[in-house]
């Protein structure tokens, strides 16, 4: 057979395969091939394990030595392999098994694993029972109290490998209490743990969740409370009532939460201060709240009451009265009233009358007939008085000289 063009076929196959082979050449030496450890590792894969064992613990991630060209690691990542450990055949125990890597990419000429051998230790499965505790944390409100704890069921199954189901020594029940009022019943998810209250993983737990009831109830309790003076009646008149004191001031009351929720003070029995001007001291029961009792029975209490006068102010017109006139001169007219205002009890304020006061002007040296002011004193201030105000504080007063009499007027006539 002739080829067209009068080539021959044996030179034509010849020229191909040169071709071929200067290409691969060329692009060896530009790209050439290398074998690199990665940088990364790849997560190793058990398969194929036999029925009745598990793995005891995962293998190691692997690196990989690869041989690829040079521009292919710069695109080689985790996911570009696969690492699997086949542990067809194997028995229970440990046993170091060969790693075999697939790649995903088609550029990559080969891949083997570091190590090339894994250790892998299977167990076999294995069952237990385990009891159910329920562990409660957080408190619940004063006056309340929390029973037993129920789990349904008691106890539950574990599997998985024999070397840590052995170390599971119960199933725990966390349960939050913290401000629960009611009874808790639900439902909740076990978890297993060792002797020491650490978490065992790994294993399966059938049922997955069991139900939990914690009756909580409602106690009676005690509550210290205040004590509160009831206090009938007025004192005297003018008379104010000042704060009550009270030994011992507290008190302690037994009863139900709910009563004594509400309750926050005890009454005395009343105290009658009708008319009262003076201080007192009695003795006094106390009156629990409804639905409550004192913890000291017949409890009683000293009560010291005290009043006081009522302070207030009055204004009185009082005339003055003109002391050390010399007798050159006498007064014009009466000088006009001085108001005075004074501060203190009301009991003695009440009885108070202007003839009671006495405001004073002395005229020593005032020799001359007309007008003249005079800086006016009070005298005779009651007790427990504070003079406040008075208008106005000089007094005009009008003088005139004394009339001379005649000496005609006065001669006696001829007989």
């Amino acid at each position: 057979m002739r080829l067209p063009f009068g080539l021959d076929p044996g030179r034509a196959a010849f020229s191909l395969v040169l071709a071929v082979l200067l290409y691969v050449f060329a692009l060896n030496e530009t790209n050439p091939e290398t074998t690199r450890t990665t940088d990364f590792t790849v997560p190793v894969e058990v398969v194929n394990v036999p029925a009745g064992l598990l793995l005891a613990d995962r293998p190691p991630a692997v690196q990989l030595r690869v041989r690829a060209p040079q521009d292919v690691f710069s695109r080689l990542r985790p996911e570009s392999f696969g690492a699997q450990v086949d542990a067809g055949g194997t028995q229970a125990g440990t046993q170091e098994l060969d790693v075999a890597i697939r790649s995903t990419s088609p550029e990559v000429r080969d891949a083997t694993a570091l190590p090339s051998r894994v250790r892998l230790r299977l167990d076999a499965v294995q069952e237990r029972s385990l009891p159910v505790r329920v562990s409660t944390v957080g408190q619940v409100p004063s006056g309340y109290q929390v029973g037993t704890a129920r789990a349904d069921p008691a106890r539950i199954t574990v599997s998985g490998a024999e070397s840590v189901t052995r170390t599971a020594v119960e199933a725990v029940v966390e349960v939050n209490l913290d401000r629960v009022t009611v009874t808790v019943n639900g439902v909740f998810t076990p978890r297993v743990v060792d002797g020491r209250g650490n978490e065992v993983r790994e294993v399966t737990v059938r049922p997955s969740a069991v139900n939990v009831e914690i009756p909580i109830t409602q106690q009676a309790q005690f509550k210290e409370v205040g004590v509160r003076p009831r206090i009938v009646g007025s004192p005297a008149p003018g008379y104010l009532l000042e704060p009550v004191e009270v030994e011992p001031p507290t008190t302690t009351l037994f009863g139900e939460p709910a009563a004594l929720e509400g309750a926050n003070f005890v009454e005395t029995v009343p105290a009658d201060v009708t008319g009262l001007t003076g201080t007192v001291v009695r003795r006094l029961a106390l009156v629990a709240p409804p639905n409550t009792l004192l913890l000291q029975q017949g409890q009683t209490v000293d009560v010291t009451i005290r009043v006081s006068p009522l302070t207030i102010s009055q204004t009185l017109r009082v005339i003055p009265t003109i002391v050390n006139l010399p007798p050159s001169v006498v007064l014009a007219r009466p000088p006009d009233p001085v108001s005075i205002t004074l501060v203190g009890p009301a009991p003695t304020l009440a009885n108070l009358t202007a003839r009671d006061l006495r405001v004073v002007l002395d005229a020593t040296g005032k020799t001359t007939a007309g007008r003249v002011e005079i800086d006016a004193r009070v005298q005779n201030m009651p007790p427990g008085m504070t003079l406040e105000n008075m208008d106005p504080i000089r007094v005009p007063i009008d003088l005139r000289e004394v009339a001379t009499p005649s000496p005609l007027a006065s001669a006696t006539p001829a007989p």
